[in-house]
């Protein structure tokens, strides 16, 4: 078993210092005894102690580990790093800048061409900052097996074909809306308890008011949170 002890020092090292910059505190253990974190004081504790175990000591004997640290006690140190030190979720999302999202004026063939080519599953129609459609690879198959004599051409655009694209309740959707002031470990959640659904969330589209209706401030995938 791989011993994960400098991993789990770095990341202890990290939360003193961010503790040390933020809170003017220089001994974790009166942590411990602050009202505010008595939701982690177990976990801050187990860090405390394993940290010094690991510090004070030479666990280490003829080049054998005599102290192993697993990755469950890596992601304790982690979690508590992120419980003290939440990560804002656009600092992860990419930007609406960045978000390749075709108007209703756009060309559905010109934008199925960039889809392929970045191998996108699904993009944003975007009007005036708002999202008024959702295109995917599931549309095209909706649009020809409804239509048998449909063909794309240059000159289709997204608002010919708006009952497609059109927005449709999240719990049937592979998409959601989220507000930008939520953590990492919100959405984290948010995607892991969607496993449970009968239709799994790919992305989750940010917006100013965590609706639809909202203006587009980015959108985060699995992989972000990653």
């Amino acid at each position: 078993m791989e011993n994960k002890a400098g991993q789990f020092l770095e990341r202890y090292r990290e939360i003193e210092e961010w503790v040390l910059n933020n809170l003017n505190i220089s001994e974790m253990k009166e942590l411990e005894q602050r009202p505010q974190y008595k939701s982690i004081r177990s976990n801050l504790a187990f860090c405390r102690t394993l940290r010094n175990l690991l510090s004070h000591y030479d666990w280490s004997k003829a080049g054998n580990d005599l102290v192993i640290v697993t990755d469950q006690a890596v992601r304790q140190v982690n979690n508590l790093y992120y419980s003290l030190n939440p990560v804002s979720l656009m600092r992860v999302a990419i930007r609406a800048g960045q978000i390749f999202a075709p108007s209703p004026e756009d060309s559905v063939l010109a934008a199925v061409k960039v889809m392929q080519r970045n191998d996108y599953s699904y993009i944003p129609i975007v009007d005036n900052h708002r999202i008024v459609g959702v295109f995917s690879t599931k549309t095209i198959m909706q649009l020809v097996a409804n239509n048998t004599s449909f063909a794309f051409s240059e000159s289709l655009k997204f608002k010919d074909i708006k009952d497609y694209i059109r927005l449709i309740d999240e719990s049937d959707a592979h998409y959601g809306f989220i507000n930008p002031n939520v953590t990492v470990e919100d959405v984290s959640l948010k995607f892991q308890r969607s496993k449970a659904r009968r239709i799994r969330l790919d992305m989750l589209f940010i917006t100013d008011n965590g609706r639809s209706d909202g203006t587009l401030q980015g959108m985060v995938t699995p992989v972000e949170i990653l």
